[in-house]
């Protein structure tokens, strides 16, 4: 299984790959490793790839993604500011375990999903054909350069601002009275 993400970060398309040990999956806590001193995490969505495919075009990339998820991505932004400098790759940064929190997975995403840091909603989204889109360009990308496989990932961070977060912040996605992620920083 790969999990392939693509975030957009100062502005920049990148895509990036992380091991399945990245993953935390839903309630379990993010132990913080001692060498990051500034987490910071985005809010992405993660699809649920279904099928097999290589070099796929945009306007059939849904047929190879079932499912969706709330997710978070989280990354050292001391580790992440150093290796840019250096000219080095971002794993250090962004591959830890535990750096992707995954909610559950929904067949089909409707109404709006609010993203809260604590009981303060930090992002508000809503199901649109935009979404559709964005989802179906993240495929076509990530299957330019991978050959995607059922039960891989591709996690894709909106273009916003990341959040700052602390030991014992509670990251939450509640689809009404619905909660479809839940993750502690420990």
């Amino acid at each position: 299984m790969k999990i392939v993400g693509i975030t957009y970060y100062d502005g920049c398309e990148n895509l990036l790959l992380k091991s399945d040990s990245s993953m935390t999956v839903n309630r379990k806590p993010l132990f913080v490793p001692e060498a990051i001193s500034d987490l910071q995490g985005l809010p992405c969505w993660v699809l649920r790839v279904s099928r097999l495919g290589k070099c796929i075009a945009p306007r059939f990339a849904s047929r190879y993604y079932d499912a969706v998820a709330a997710g978070m991505d989280f990354f050292g932004a001391d580790l992440l500011c150093a290796a840019k400098a250096a000219g080095q790759p971002w794993t250090e940064a962004s591959a830890f375990e535990g750096s992707l929190a995954i909610g559950a997975w929904q067949d089909t995403p409707a109404g709006t999903w609010l993203l809260q840091r604590g009981e303060k909603t930090l992002e508000q989204t809503a199901w649109t054909d935009d979404l559709q889109e964005e989802f179906d360009r993240a495929v076509a990308r990530a299957s330019e350069l991978l050959t995607i496989r059922q039960g891989d990932l591709i996690y894709v961070a909106h273009n916003v601002e990341p959040w700052k977060l602390q030991t014992n912040d509670v990251i939450r996605c509640m689809n009404g009275e619905n909660e479809l992620l839940y993750c502690k920083i420990k």
